[in-house]
């Protein structure tokens, strides 16, 4: 009887091909998402916003 002298059982095997598979659905799905949605604006430009309408930005006095 001849024992083969492979380091992963065919267990390990389906199950790291599992993993993998899971991996490249949950990468492609963010893939998929990311190009569905408006960029980030990323530091300090997320807490920034537009002045309500009518409202005029400051301006240095003249003088």
């Amino acid at each position: 009887m001849r024992s083969r002298g492979g380091v992963f059982t065919p267990r390990e095997r389906r199950a790291a091909l599992w993993a993998l598979v899971g991996a490249t659905l949950i990468a492609a799905g963010g893939i998929v998402i990311q190009q569905h949605t408006q960029p980030s604006l990323g530091g300090m430009d997320a807490y920034e916003s537009a002045p309500p309408p009518g409202v005029l930005e400051a301006q240095p006095l003249q003088g």
